[in-house]
């Protein structure tokens, strides 16, 4: 015979209520795929695995220069990617160390050489930084990209398992 019933849920299953999605406080949880377009403010403090500040892409420009003139692209193009950001509850801006890849419009992923490539080519003024200044972060990413270019991809590859963010193309 049963003496009472349970009002706790088991130990293995968990319960979620409800909630108002439109109201709903930031979890730090979400898994949904990110996605930015130029122009478009996101904030990512939602997302798992990544930054938390709201990010804006200002602009794309392929066929961009290396300034320096010290790299020639080995993939087809250089592409310039202006990213800026304001500051949410993290110190820094880790979105600036995320590894970067293009695809091409075969599909096929290729190294972008961000690192070398901007360190290279753009002057420190003009990198994407890792420090905010008064809250706010701004800087342009050169990639070493296919003249097909597909798409931009930018990882973090410290959260388990990675989160990438797509990065759309504008038009052409």
């Amino acid at each position: 015979m049963l003496a009472g019933c349970a009002t706790v849920a088991p130990a293995t299953h968990s319960t979620v209520a409800p909630t108002n999605s439109e109201s709903a406080t930031p979890s730090y949880l979400s898994e949904k795929p990110v996605t930015l377009r130029v122009g478009q403010a996101v904030d990512l403090s939602g997302t798992r695995g990544l930054v938390r500040a709201t990010v804006t892409i200002d602009s794309i420009t392929e066929n961009a220069a290396c300034a320096s003139g010290e790299e020639a692209s080995k993939n087809g193009q250089f592409v310039a990617v202006k990213v800026s950001a304001e500051q949410g509850q993290d110190k820094t801006f880790a979105f600036a160390t995320y590894q970067w890849a293009v695809v091409g419009v075969d599909g096929a992923e290729v190294d972008p050489r961000a690192e070398v490539v901007t360190g290279r080519c753009l002057a420190e003024a003009d990198r994407l930084r890792s420090t905010y200044v008064n809250g706010k972060v701004s800087g342009t990413v050169l990639l070493d990209a296919p003249t097909a270019l597909g798409r931009i991809l930018v990882r973090n590859t410290l959260a388990l398992p990675p989160v990438t963010i797509t990065i759309e193309l504008p038009p052409r």
